[in-house]
């Protein structure tokens, strides 16, 4: 299944959305902020204010794209950029080498900080809209975890027309990356407005969707560079990346989930308390975690989705604790197993080798290969395709 599907449910989308949105997309600046500015070729310009600098830089993309500033009379840096890809982009400023967020930016939970965010309105944008349809809402909740003695915050977004029912809905447990929180698909993935305006053409099933934090018990650290030079901030090297994470066993976020927060939902919403209304699915860390703890609690759960996920599968009868050896089996418990990766992406590698894998075992699972890097663009456009098939 390659980038046509997702596509074509994008195009669906726009279709609705066409003409109601007022707005591209919610915008990232703060309120009455001039700056950034997009212009009409999709480059930005910045401008910020530090008159005792020597040196003020714009780092993009955390870095990996860096402009020198420009300083005027007035105290004032600017520069404007290339022309970006449509989509998410992290940025900061680096005054006199102190990195620091813009002032006239939002902040967004990213590689364990605050970083600011830009928003690049593209012509598929308007399926994460907020268009004139019925939305659900988006709740903070606190519960009590036995497992780490600790009040957790979640997310949960229910769907239109929740509180005025008295209907139960299936669950869908939805996971960040590494470096992220709860409130990535919400504030960054727009998980809602995704699901509203899929809900409003009757393309998903109204469901409930949970966040939780999945950074509880993972203690990963990049590995090192190797020896020959690198450019700064390049990744580390994508198989030592995939590994960590698959064999990761997220012990304590695994009991979070199966123990803790699964009954807690159950309990506390009015949902369909079986494995056949369960799906847990993630991007990258989220989408490894998915896979790790979603298999092992089968009983618990009958959709799997990996967006971008950290894995490397080689061998069928030992990985994932061997519950892959028996593919009759595991066809007959998933009712979905989803996988999808950008031909960009640094770890396309391992994940498209992980699917080969599983497609020569006789594991069924739709595979996604699309346009794009491990960027939020991608993973909003996976769970615009993912979500569909669910709960059929």
């Amino acid at each position: 299944m390659k980038f046509k599907r997702i596509a074509f449910v994008v195009a669906l989308i726009c279709g609705l959305c066409s003409g109601q949105s007022q707005k591209r997309e919610p915008s990232t600046n703060i309120p009455d902020a001039e700056y950034p500015r997009l212009n009409a070729d999709r480059s930005a310009t910045f401008r910020v204010q530090a008159g005792n600098a020597q040196k003020v830089q714009l780092l993009m993309e955390l870095g990996q794209a860096t402009y020198d500033m420009t300083k005027s009379g007035d105290g004032f840096w600017e520069v404007t950029t290339k022309p970006l890809v449509p989509g998410f982009h992290y940025y900061a400023i680096s005054v006199d080498g102190f990195t620091s967020n813009d002032p006239g930016s939002r902040v967004f939970f990213a590689a364990r900080k605050e970083v600011s965010g830009l928003e690049i309105p593209g012509p598929d944008s308007d399926f994460f809209a907020v268009t004139n349809v019925p939305h659900g809402t988006v709740r903070t909740e606190w519960y009590f975890s036995k497992t780490t003695g600790m009040t957790r915050r979640i997310f949960v977004y229910t769907p239109p027309g929740y509180d005025q029912s008295t209907a139960r809905y299936p669950v869908l447990y939805l996971q960040h990356g590494w470096g992220e929180d709860e409130a990535g698909w919400s504030d960054q993935g727009h998980e809602n407005f995704i699901l509203d305006n899929l809900i409003a053409v009757q393309k998903a099933t109204p469901m409930i969707i949970v966040n939780e934090n999945g950074m509880t018990g993972v203690h990963f650290q990049p590995p090192p560079p190797p020896r020959t030079p690198v450019p700064n901030n390049a990744p580390p090297p994508p198989r030592a990346v995939s590994h960590f994470f698959m064999d990761e066993r997220y012990e304590t976020f695994d009991k979070i989930i199966s123990l803790d927060l699964v009954s807690f939902i159950d309990s506390h919403f009015r949902t369909i308390p079986d494995r056949n209304h369960r799906a847990l699915a993630g991007l990258s860390m989220g989408g490894a975690q998915a896979l790790r703890i979603g298999l092992k609690h089968l009983d618990q759960f009958a959709y799997l989705g990996a967006f971008s996920p950290a894995i490397t599968i080689t061998d069928t009868s030992k990985d994932y604790d061997g519950v892959l050896a028996d593919p009759l089996k595991v066809n007959q418990q998933l009712h979905l197993l989803w996988i999808g990766i950008g031909t960009d992406d640094f770890l396309f590698a391992p994940v498209s080798e992980s699917h080969e894998v599983l497609e020569k075992a006789g594991i069924k699972h739709v595979w996604v290969e699309s346009s794009g890097a491990h960027v939020w663009t991608v993973w909003r456009k996976y769970l615009a395709d993912f979500a569909p098939r669910l709960f059929q």
